[in-house]
């Protein structure tokens, strides 16, 4: 597995410094990519045979679970009660801007309240993930 992930760094960087210097992307993101693949690399290390492995698990299931049932949850009530034409507040909320503004709100509330019930999820089964 090491030697995959130094194959893979080797390669990530050479294509984004060629990349570099036929100009298709900036600075930037050659340098972000041949720093961060290495942070990355040891990140995922790290939280595998860290003490506080349990931390680093709720952390990234509240984070993740959070953001990914939210977004499933904004994309449908965002259409069901805003976008469609037979939307609730779209017929009750006549300007465009107002409804756009209450459609970005919806995003991080959403995101809040599934991030808290993959957190309550999570506790009652004690944060053990499911094994297969």
């Amino acid at each position: 597995m090491l030697w995959v992930n130094i194959g893979a760094y080797i390669s990530t960087t050479i294509t984004s410094w060629l990349l570099f210097c036929v100009e298709i992307v900036d600075l930037v993101f050659a340098i972000f990519f041949t720093v961060f693949y290495p942070l990355l690399m040891f990140l995922a290390y790290y939280v595998r045979v860290s003490k506080h492995q349990k931390i680093f698990t709720k952390i990234i299931l509240v984070g993740l679970g959070g953001y990914v049932f939210g977004l499933i949850l904004w994309l449908f009530l965002g259409y069901l009660l805003i976008t469609a034409p037979w939307a609730p507040l779209r017929i009750l909320v006549l300007d465009a801007v107002l409804r756009g503004r209450i459609l970005l709100l919806l995003l991080p509330t959403l995101c809040v309240i599934a991030g808290y019930i993959v957190y309550r999820v999570g506790k009652k089964r004690e944060w053990r993930l499911p094994s297969t």
